[in-house]
């Protein structure tokens, strides 16, 4: 990969939209249209773990050392994940993105049918694939739409819309149970209108993602190239170091964002047994603390935004690994999550989650060429999922055996090695001058 297609350029022919330019042939309605899914894709993706310690102790009474299942969750994404990638490449992104919102449904959908058998699995394994389809598609068309001056701004944007998704849709479900069950509901059957309540929800993106998204992506590579073909694309671009450091931001700060929805609320709930509380009242009480992490999180995507495409990605990827280690064990460290000395805690933490997340969009969506981009955002969603496999892993079995604040502390460390990591490629790139700021 060439210094020149490494980096991006701003092209002409790109219309502009308030602050962002736009790559050419991208229009205003794909732009608005983008908007829009941003705030619903991670919030329901988030859904899936927020939703699921109702179901295990009020609907199928699981005990809770087995409740941690996110390992199995992430098997569909390790499978999918540089496929689904190569696949927009060819087929475009927008029929995968609503592939998955399709999926996503169907799984809430069956979820409060399921058992404590195969049938839950299934369950989880359907959800996961429609998952694996919506993450990947975000990180594709987000990388897509913008001309490089205006990366950070866009990913900015769409993650502060990520973070109102998130608050919005996750404060919402956090209460559903409870309204269902004040309405004359058994704990079955508020559990399953809370499920179709959500289920009912993807269809909004999915609509949005088919109307309104353009139909190829730029420089989308034609049918006759074999799919294979297209994900050594993203394989060979590891060449690059700062496709490496890219690659290795993504496994970190996917599973930072994994780490929060799958344990939070497994981690109020056995807190809210010990202290006499029911799931439901767990659930509601921990929803506020939730709600301060993502609210925080959006307003300091606003924040970055101002400044993103002015500073080196890459220093500014160790900044935000080092805002994230000490904001994950922070909060990995409160012994009684029902306190107000948590709230703050909580806002650290978002800016922790949100300064990950978007120096790991900026720097990709930087370094991947356009040809075959949607290749390279697969296996930088590959290597997302890995690290939410192998987070949920080490985070689970501490979890269980240690505290259940333990994936945090995890999370935090992680966080803390890959800041030396970026110090270290920034030093490279910069001895080799190779990148400069604000490209």
């Amino acid at each position: 990969m060439g210094n020149e297609q490494a980096r991006g350029s701003s092209s002409p022919g790109g219309i502009r939209v308030g602050v962002w330019e736009l790559s050419p042939g991208i229009q205003r309605s794909n732009f608005y249209a983008l908007l829009g899914t941003a705030f619903f894709s991670i919030g329901l993706l988030t859904l899936v773990g927020n939703l699921r310690p109702y179901l295990f102790n009020e609907m199928l009474g699981i005990p809770d050392d087995i409740q941690t299942m996110d390992v199995l969750s992430e098997i569909p994404a390790l499978l999918l994940s540089g496929l689904v990638g190569a696949a927009s490449d060819r087929l475009g992104r927008r029929l995968i993105y609503g592939m998955g919102f399709a999926i996503l449904a169907v799984g809430y959908l069956l979820f409060p049918f399921a058992e404590f058998n195969w049938t839950l699995y299934a369950m989880v394994f359907i959800t996961a694939c429609g998952a694996s389809l919506i993450a990947a598609m975000l990180s594709a068309v987000i990388a897509d739409y913008p001309q490089e001056t205006s990366r950070g701004k866009l990913v900015g944007i769409c993650f502060f819309l990520n973070g109102l998704g998130v608050a919005s849709l996750v404060g919402l479900a956090a209460q559903l149970p409870r309204i269902y069950l004040g309405q004359g509901m058994d704990a079955i059957e508020a559990g399953r209108a809370a499920y179709w309540t959500v289920a009912a929800l993807c269809l909004i993106p999915m609509v949005i993602v088919l109307r309104g998204l353009a139909k190829q992506a730029p420089s989308q590579l034609t049918e006759r190239e074999p799919l294979l073909a297209t994900l050594r694309v993203g394989l060979a671009a590891a060449a690059d170091v700062r496709v490496r450091l890219a690659y290795a931001s993504a496994a970190v700060s996917r599973a930072s964002l994994s780490i929060i929805s799958a344990f939070f609320f497994l981690w109020m709930v056995q807190t809210g047994k010990d202290q006499g509380l029911t799931p439901a009242e767990a659930i509601a009480k921990g929803g506020g603390i939730f709600v301060a992490i993502q609210i925080t999180a959006t307003f300091w995507a606003i924040t970055v935004i101002t400044f993103i495409d002015r500073v080196n990605r890459v220093l500014f990827m160790a900044v935000a690994s080092a805002l994230a280690s000490f904001s994950y064990i922070w909060f990995g460290l409160v012994d009684n999550p029902f306190t107000p000395a948590m709230y703050v805690a909580a806002v650290f933490l978002g800016v922790g989650e949100m300064s990950g997340i978007l120096a790991s969009q900026a720097l990709v969506g930087q370094v991947a060429p356009e040809r075959g981009r949607g290749a390279v955002i697969g296996v930088f969603t590959l290597c997302g999922s890995l690290g939410i496999f192998l987070a949920a892993s080490v985070g689970g079995t501490l979890f269980d055996i240690w505290r259940p604040s333990a994936p945090y502390i995890v999370m935090g460390c992680v966080s803390g090695l890959l800041c030396l990591l970026s110090l270290f490629t920034w030093w490279q790139t910069r001895e080799q001058g190779r990148l400069q700021f604000g490209v």
